[in-house]
Order: structure tokens, then sequence, then C-alpha cells
């Protein structure tokens, strides 16, 4: 279990500068590792007669109900710092840090909301959130299963079941959940939320659209709400619509990279691949540990025939994390028109040991036999559906 440890350092007759670090599986990470500009205990109101110390965990809420996430982040852990057996502080953190792709750092706050109260729905909801965004699906599972049966009627329970069901291709377990989540608070942007992302799942787009509208009219400061309706006009080719609530939320949001990422990508479909390469390393330069715009980046690179670029990118992508076939595939063509066959081959047997049957791995590995072991190759690169 990660831990929260401070350390006081007594500079002289200066007074006291105190540092928050978070232990983090034997490895110690300050909090401004995810919070730049933002944890800097000194930038903390110092208590005078006349002035009472600041309420940080009141703060966390107000930041968190108004989507302030970032704020709310920082306020969350100086309140754990000054009591680190608040229950709902770890649970609500947990939430922020899914919203800041934090993944394991949500799953370890969750952890210790749920040791601290093993009977709060809630807590288990969020841990099931967290695992889901981890991609530990049978945890997630378990949790989500536990929150429903502690309280049938919590909101967050059945919303956060539904988005683990979803994810799972469970439509049977999701939409019916999601629709009670709704029916239990219709005021609850999350509720929509995963509504939304179940009839997304089920490729009923527009209804999709009108759940994630709705949770933004409720939740207008959330900028990940935006990306929810603008990759569904993407699904619909409805380009411009999409690049126009992404642009909405850079104004709401400017620090979420998976707002970038999402009007990268969308550039992509449009062919505007200057405009697509410019927000898409906006994306890795706001969170350089985030895999997917890498891997975008290499699709533009790749589709460019700029192999000296799409090498990298896609290499980072995979060392990420980042674990879509088409990296595989694209990479190893990639070397293969460096005239690095051997490098070239590796990633394409890894593509084709993930699905031998693929069209695009078997023209991948055609293109290979002729570039490397036959004739000059004839075959283009081919664009990511």
């Amino acid at each position: 279990m990660r831990s929260c440890l401070l350390y006081l350092i007594i500079l002289g007759g200066l007074g006291y500068a105190a540092i928050l670090v978070l232990a983090y599986r034997g490895t110690y990470v300050t909090p401004v590792a995810f919070l730049p500009e933002r944890l800097q205990p000194t930038n903390t109101p110092t208590a005078t007669p006349t002035q009472p110390p600041p309420d940080h965990l009141a703060l966390a809420d107000g930041y968190f109900r108004n989507g302030a996430v970032d704020q709310a982040i920082n306020e969350y852990i100086l309140a754990l710092k000054d009591n680190p057996n608040n229950e709902s502080a770890h649970a609500h953190l947990a939430r922020l840090l899914i919203m800041r792709r934090h993944f394991d750092e949500a799953v370890d706050q969750a952890q210790q909301a749920v040791q601290l109260n093993d009977n709060s729905a809630y807590d288990h909801a969020v841990l099931a959130l967290a695992l889901d965004w981890n991609n530990v699906y049978d945890q997630a599972s378990a949790e989500a299963l536990r929150a429903i049966q502690l309280d049938p009627n919590n909101v967050y329970a059945q919303a956060w079941y539904s988005e683990v069901y979803s994810d799972l291709g469970r439509l049977d377990k999701s939409l019916p959940a999601a629709q009670k989540a709704v029916q239990l608070d219709p005021n609850n942007f999350e509720a929509h939320r995963d509504l939304g992302y179940a009839y997304e799942i089920a490729a009923s787009y527009n209804h999709a659209i009108q759940e994630y509208q709705r949770a933004i009219q409720l939740a207008p400061n959330y900028g990940f709400l935006y990306v929810d309706v603008a990759r569904n006009y993407r699904a619909l080719g409805q380009y411009k619509n999409g690049i126009a609530i992404l642009q909405q939320a850079i104004k709401v949001d400017p620090k979420s990279a998976d707002v970038y990422d999402e009007l990268g990508w969308t550039y992509y479909f449009t062919e505007d691949y200057e405009a697509a390469e410019a927000q898409l390393k906006r994306a890795t330069e706001l969170d350089p540990n985030f895999s997917t715009p890498e891997g975008h980046l290499g699709a533009i690179y790749f589709v460019l025939q700029d192999w000296t670029n799409a090498v990298p990118a896609l290499e980072r992508a995979i060392a990420l994390g980042g674990n879509h076939l088409e990296y595989y595939y694209e990479l190893g063509l990639s070397y293969v028109n460096q005239s690095n066959c051997a490098k070239g081959k590796e990633w394409i047997d890894k593509a084709l040991a993930v699905n031998s049957d693929d069209g695009a791995v078997q023209a991948a590995l055609g293109y290979y036999n002729d570039h490397c072991l036959g004739a000059p190759p004839t075959a283009t690169p081919r664009k990511r559906p």
C-alpha cells in the first residue's frame, strides 16, 4: 500500500518548508510529477492570528464540484496530509486522478479508501473504475459487483458497474445499469456519461452524443466529456462537429492531453496532417507517458512515408504500453522501408502473433517478402481505418 510521507526541513531562522512526498511502490515521487506548479506547500496560505488555516477538504470538494481538476487534486493531497484517514478524500482523489490518466495512483488511493471503509459502495465503485481504466477487468468487475451489493441504489455504483461491463462488451449488463443510474439521479453527469458510453459501445452514436451532451450540460468544466462527444462525431464522419467541440474543450480544460490527442486524431481523418501533428505533439508535452498520441503521430508519419520519424514515434508508443496491432505492423513496415529487414520482420512477426488473420498484417508480411526476399516492393502504406 502506498503511503504519504511528510518531511519537515528546518531552515535556521527562516522558518520552515514542508515537502510532501508520495511513496509509490518503493519509488518516491513528488506530486509535482503530475501536478505542475500546483503542489507547492510554500504557496499555501500561512495561518496568522487573524486568519484561520485553510480548510483544504472544503476547498477540494468545491473545486471537484466545479470541475477544476488540478486544483481539486492539489487540495485533496493537502487535506490528506492533515488527515490521512479521510476515506472520502482518498476516494475523490482517485476519481480525479483517473481524469488525469494517473491510473496506478488512482488504484492505490481507491484501495486506501476501501481499507478505511469497506462498507462504502462509492469507494468500491471508484476502485472498480480505477481498475477498469488500468485494464484489470476481473478485479474491476468484482469490485463493481461488490459496490452494487452494498447499495444497489447508489448512482455511482450503477454507473461505474455499467462502465466496466461496457468495456467487457456485456451490453446486457451495462445498458440496464446505466439506465438505472440515470433513473436514480437524472442530474448526475456520471450517470449520463456512462449511459452514453453504453450506447457508444452498441454503435448507437447519435444516442451516445445526446447523453454525453446532457453530461456536459450538467458538468460543463470537465474536458473529457467533450472528448466523448467528439469521438462519436468522428465515428459518424462528422469531423467539423468534432473539431468544433474540441476547440470548446481546450478553453474549458487546456491541460487535458486527451483533448489534444482527440483533436489531432480528428484532423488526421480530414487529412490535415500538419494540424494533426501539432495537436498530437501538444498532447505528448502535456503527458509524456501517454502512449496514444505517440501512436497517432506514428500513423501520420507512416502515411506520409516519413519512416525516419515513424520508427521512434511508434517505438515510444509501444514502450509506454501501447499494444495496438497497427503499431506492430506499421513499425515493421517502417523498418523494411529503411532497408532494415531484420527489425522489420521482428515487428511483423509480433503482429502475426497477435492476429495472423488480419488483412493488414498479411499485407505487411507480403510487403516484407517482396522487399526483403524477392522482387522490389509494389505495396503502398495503408491508412488506418
